[in-house]
């Protein structure tokens, strides 16, 4: 952006001589105008501000040094050139001494070239003084990100629980303040059903940061999660809740979609942690209430009437799991259907953990297919897992309660493929062991735990399950991991021996033994396929066992 220069002189001639001598433009100027004298100059210097002014000394109203001193005191950094005559000389030459101007011209013996050659001294000066400028700015910028850096780690350790101190403690904390927790849902994903994806997903995690730091006014914002931003707000007047749901509203948007969980407001610095906990479990309403709000919290009762209503709440989860399982078992549909929609009552009614739901779902999920989908076949497996992730992704009761109503639905629809038997006894515990599997499978799971989880002996369980499913339990767990392993290495940057101890392998010369031998590459191999495959085509391995998943 060029530096503006004005030029004052009471003779028309030699303001027009100097504003015609120089290009302005290409030197890095632009000439915002003339005056005649220094009152109207210091006017104009007023309402425009300048960057070089180019004054005679001796003019009516205001003279040149009077303008000088006037206009240095409104900009310090002002570059001043002065005009004069032969009689004035030893005014300009001391004013250059002093410093207060940069240099001077003598009417009678003035050249463009003279201006030409002050204005690239004006231009130099100018520059190293703007990027002193830069330069302490970005001192400034750099202790205060310092400053706000070390107290956004102390905070977040002081909710974590890790001190218990805050010695960086900003003013405003020993005010009324908020917590809220921020967490970013992504509503355009590719192939995928919408779904939580971690802020640094989005926006990049410290740009997202940085950018509720900067819109929060009196507050401070950290990454206490991979898919979560605490803040914490000054709640003066009670603008807290406001601010926040401002804030939201012009975050969101271009596919993103915030919920926040925000406090009731709290005085001391020690009430921050529950006030924490508190906007967490006012983030939780979002998972029956719908995404893209902001809920505020309460104080929760006390930890004995809490402790009842879980009580309460288990007792009669166990008892509608009860129902599902017999309700399965009998093949009933009429009865399975009811069974399903008391579920999904109780969930609605009395709103259990979102964990406990996903966990039920899950088992609902591997009952109704059960009864139907041969589960020795690979491809029946990957979907199974696939929907399980769907599952675990789910944000809303209602996508849970859908996904189930759907697969329910699919049961009417024609296929050739058996159900598991005709038995329903064997059925009903074939269905449990599944359940329980499906559930632990990437833990260090046995036979013997499942099958006393089902109340058999395990040499009777084995035969059964076997029996009904087609495959051994060893190599019915392995598949579900090898499948598992798939879809992180597909779906995520982890390490390779991070994926297999994820997917439930303890040994990693196991697992890398047992996926080439399975799918016929490594899981470095596997990965490269997954990145080198068009958009929404599954990985195919050659020269080995085909990918189950690849029908």
């Amino acid at each position: 952006m060029p530096y503006s220069v004005l030029i004052v002189d009471d003779e028309p001639m030699i303001r027009f001589g100097l504003s015609s001598c120089v290009e302005w433009l290409s030197e890095g100027f632009e000439l915002i105008g003339e005056s005649a004298n220094g009152e109207a100059a210091l006017e104009l210097i007023e309402q425009r501000g300048i960057d070089v002014l180019i004054t005679d000394i001796k003019m009516p109203k205001m003279d040149g040094l009077e303008l000088t001193r006037r206009v240095k005191q409104l900009l310090p950094r002002v570059k001043v050139v002065l005009v004069s005559s032969f009689s004035d000389f030893e005014f300009a030459r001391e004013a250059v001494k002093l410093g207060v101007v940069v240099d001077y011209l003598l009417k009678p013996t003035m050249e463009p070239e003279d201006l030409q050659r002050i204005m690239r001294g004006c231009k130099q000066a100018l520059d190293a003084d703007a990027e002193q400028m830069r330069e302490s700015e970005r001192r400034v910028d750099d202790e205060s990100r310092k400053q706000r850096q070390g107290q956004e780690l102390e905070l977040k350790n002081y909710l974590s629980g890790t001190v218990d101190v805050v010695r960086q403690r900003p003013e405003w904390l020993s005010e009324s303040v908020r917590v809220a927790v921020w967490r970013g849902i992504a509503t355009k994903r590719p192939s995928e059903a919408p779904g939580p994806l971690p802020i640094a997903g989005m926006l990049q995690t410290e740009a997202a940061k940085e950018m509720l730091n900067d819109g929060c006014g009196t507050g401070i914002a950290f990454v206490s999660g991979e898919a979560e931003i605490t803040m914490i707000v000054a709640d003066r007047g009670g603008s807290g809740l406001s601010g926040i749901e401002s804030l939201r509203m012009r975050l969101q948007g271009d596919g993103r979609i915030f919920t926040i969980g925000v406090s009731p407001p709290v005085r001391e610095l020690r009430s921050v942690r529950e006030a924490y906990v508190w906007a967490h479990a006012a983030l939780e309403r979002a998972f029956f209430e719908g995404i893209g709000r902001c809920y505020e919290g309460s104080i929760p009762p006390p930890p004995a009437v809490v402790r009842q209503k879980e009580e309460e709440i288990a007792h009669a989860a166990a008892d509608w799991k009860g129902r599902l399982s017999a309700a399965f078992a009998s093949f009933d549909k009429d009865q399975c259907a009811a069974a399903l929609e008391g579920m999904f009552s109780f969930w609605s009614g009395s709103r259990p953990p979102r964990e406990a739901i996903v966990s039920q779902a899950r088992s609902m999920l591997a009952a109704l297919w059960s009864s139907r989908f041969e589960w020795k076949t690979d491809d029946r497996m990957k979907t199974w897992i696939e929907y399980v992730q769907l599952l675990d992704r789910a944000e809303t009761l209602g996508d849970v309660i859908r996904l189930l109503r759907g697969e329910w639905a699919r049961l009417d629809e024609p296929s050739d493929l058996p159900r598991l038997t005709d038995d329903a006894a064997g059925v009903h515990v074939i269905q449990m062991a599944l359940s329980y599997i499906q559930e632990h499978y990437r833990e260090d799971l046995t036979l013997q735990q499942v099958a006393d989880f089902v109340h058999m002996s395990k040499n009777y369980f084995s035969e059964q399950f076997k029996r009904h499913t087609g495959r051994n339990f060893i190599d019915f767990v392995i598949r579900l991991r090898i499948h598992y392993a798939k879809h992180l290495l597909d779906t995520t940057g982890l390490k390779v021996l991070e994926i297999g101890y994820q997917s439930g392998f303890h040994s990693p010369k196991h697992f890398l033994k047992l996926f080439k031998r399975l799918e016929g590459a490594t899981p470095a191999e596997y990965r490269e396929m997954c990145r080198g495959r068009p958009h929404g085509e599954q990985a195919s391995i050659q020269g080995g066992a085909p990918y189950v998943g690849h029908s």
